[in-house]
């Protein structure tokens, strides 16, 4: 077998340089989306962007004599192989029939290899933590034990869950043997069954309904019409046009290229085998924005399906209201880690409305000028961790902070001491709106 090309960095980077003058999505950070692509084309993935891990981020030292005794965190498995397998099996089977018909060019017979490699790599591994996701769980817990000193003592208290879901359960485990050798004697608690999915993989079947109804439908798929054009890339890998489409939908095809483009960066080929470089810096970006607006109507407080999704994790707030409140007489350093999956941290930072998150519009081309950047929200190895402060037990003031992927995050809330929040102010604002959506709910229940 011949050797695969690898990713030609200045190449790519000339093509993004120009494709840069046609971009102007802003970010919160001054940054263009563009930009961020450019520096990282795997943040295309959106939600399966894999968190970098880089120097401990600094904290704002809390208000005098305020000392952490609680944290409540709800984390994203770290990097792991795709769920689906026929995300790696239906491409390769289109090339595959399409090179034993000669229907290949030069560039698809090589993506074909390359393919090839992607299914043999996650074979019998679907839904498995990679190497570099056990050593991202390992990191983040390190990095968590000693930002906080004060709370992984022999004294504390660690309570580990996870949803019965593969990923979810080696993190945890990695999170344990972290933590575990780092606090000695440590009183670990682990558990993982459905019971944890009232709170922590929440359903319903009403919110469901509405997350596509048909008004809904009809705005994305303009909106994909719109921001969709494979004909470059189909004639760069196909000799026949009319064969591909008989065989496949080319937008199909060109999305599972590149859904498998940022599944790469989770496994060991990552490196030494690409599939971004078959795409332009448009097509990528046009990529990510259909993405991006898919996950923001499931999951965001989209205008279109009536704003509301978010409250699929009402029960999971609801929750951290409880236990924050039923802590806090507590002497000792209680921590709760929960392992759950990416569209429950999004979700839950939507209905926190952390930063940007809880943005409401019905503009899905705006997104990324708006803030609602789905790689900032809740990639691989994301998590929100709301963290309780206090100068003593039973102090009537106790202040929280909450952390949204290690970075201390807004609220929507007034505070004169951000990003530390009044404990009783943050419950008091999180349960009108949880009273009001639900009041709002029982009265179109009690009118049908």
């Amino acid at each position: 077998m011949r050797p695969l090309s690898l990713f030609n960095v200045q190449r790519l980077a000339r093509i993004f340089v120009v494709g840069m003058l046609l971009m102007s999505t802003m970010t919160a950070s001054g940054q263009t989306v563009a930009e961020e692509l450019m520096a990282d084309p795997n943040r295309a993935a959106g939600s399966f962007y894999a968190l970098l891990i880089g120097k401990m981020p600094k904290d704002t030292p809390a208000p005098m004599g305020k000392k952490p005794f609680y944290i409540n965190h709800y984390g994203c498995p770290g990097s792991y192989y795709r769920e689906i397998e026929s995300i790696y099996k239906e491409p390769y089977a289109v090339f595959a029939k399409a090179d034993s018909l000669g229907k290949l060019t030069k560039l698809g017979q090589e993506v074909k290899l390359r393919l090839d490699l992607l299914c043999r790599d996650s074979k019998d591994r679907i839904g498995e933590l990679t190497t570099k996701g056990a050593q991202q769980i390992r990191e983040l817990t390190r990095q968590m034990v000693q930002r906080f000193p004060d709370m992984f003592t022999p004294n504390g208290y660690y309570s580990c869950r996870s949803i019965v879901q593969n990923n979810c359960l080696l993190s945890l485990e990695e999170a344990m043997v972290q933590l575990s050798s780092m606090v000695q004697p440590a009183q670990l608690r682990n558990t993982a069954s459905h019971r944890e999915d009232r709170f922590m993989d929440p359903q319903d079947k009403v919110l469901e309904a509405m997350r596509w109804d048909s008004l809904t439908l009809a705005h994305y798929n303009r909106f994909l019409a719109l921001n969709t054009g494979n004909a470059r890339l189909m004639e760069s890998l196909f000799t026949d046009q009319n064969f591909l489409i008989e065989q496949t939908d080319p937008e199909v095809l060109s999305r599972q290229l590149i859904v498998l483009a940022g599944s790469i960066q989770h496994t060991d080929l990552a490196g030494s085998v690409t599939l971004y470089d078959l795409f332009t810096p448009t097509e990528i970006q046009s990529h990510w924005k259909k993405l991006n607006a898919k996950y923001y109507i499931q999951y965001g407080a989209c205008k279109l399906n009536g704003g509301t999704q978010p409250f699929m994790q009402r029960s999971t707030l609801r929750n951290m209201i409880h236990m924050g409140d039923s802590i806090q007489r507590r002497p000792n350093p209680v921590v709760h880690l929960r392992f759950t999956n990416e569209s429950v941290v999004m979700a839950l930072a939507c209905l926190m409305e952390l930063n940007d998150c809880g943005l409401q519009t019905d503009n899905l081309d705006a997104l990324g000028d708006m803030g609602w950047i789905t790689y900032r929200i809740a990639p691989i190895g994301g998590s929100i961790m709301m963290i309780h402060y206090r100068s003593e037990v039973g102090d009537p003031d106790v202040l929280v902070k909450v952390l949204l992927n290690g970075e201390e995050a807004r609220l929507p809330i007034e505070s004169d001491c951000a990003p530390y929040y009044h404990w009783e102010d943050v419950k008091r604002y999180y349960l009108r709106k949880l009273y009001r959506y639900e009041n709002i709910r029982l009265n179109k229940e009690a009118m049908k």
